[in-house]
């Protein structure tokens, strides 16, 4: 008896409930304001482009917020070697810096701050690199802004290595 009881009772909670879960919705009841979007303004520089023209790699940086002091960029350890750093902006005009080349790092430091609104094209000429299995290089991207003390992440440049058929 306790058994017809329980299973009675089970077939009646599980039919109320699949009624309430197949009832239809009454849209007119649902608030019709349209759903809530955030827009995010980011306002620090940040990478545009970043890839391979013949042997020179090349990474694109957006000044946004506050003048652009310095850049330093980390050099991959598939890179073997190159022949040079060049600084140009959005119009492809060189833009004079200090650049000092280290083991693991190339550092520029602008002559004059680059203002906001202006991008900064940083060409490695003449790379030559170990090729990598993945045939991808990172370069690590950080920056100095005018004002501010300390390093700042920019975001890591991805350059995809094209195959050499």
């Amino acid at each position: 008896m306790q058994r017809l009881i329980c299973g009675s009772l089970s077939i009646f909670i599980l039919t109320t409930a699949s009624a309430a879960i197949a009832a239809p919705i009454n849209y007119a009841q649902l608030d019709a304001k349209p759903p809530v979007q955030t827009v995010i303004n980011y306002q620090v520089p940040h990478i545009t482009d970043s890839g391979v023209r013949n042997n020179t790699h090349f990474i694109r940086v957006a000044v946004v917020g506050m003048s652009l002091q310095d850049l330093m960029i980390s050099i991959p350890s598939q890179m073997e070697r190159f022949n040079g750093v060049r600084i140009r902006d959005k119009f492809g005009k060189d833009i004079a810096a200090q650049i000092d080349v280290g083991k693991e790092i190339v550092s520029i430091n602008f002559n004059e701050p680059v203002n906001p609104g202006e991008s900064v094209e940083v060409l490695f000429t003449g790379v030559k690199t170990r090729v990598p299995l993945e045939k991808i290089l990172l370069y690590g991207v950080m920056a100095k802004r005018v004002g501010l003390a300390g390093e700042i992440p920019v975001g890591t440049a991805r350059i995809d290595l094209p195959d050499k058929n």
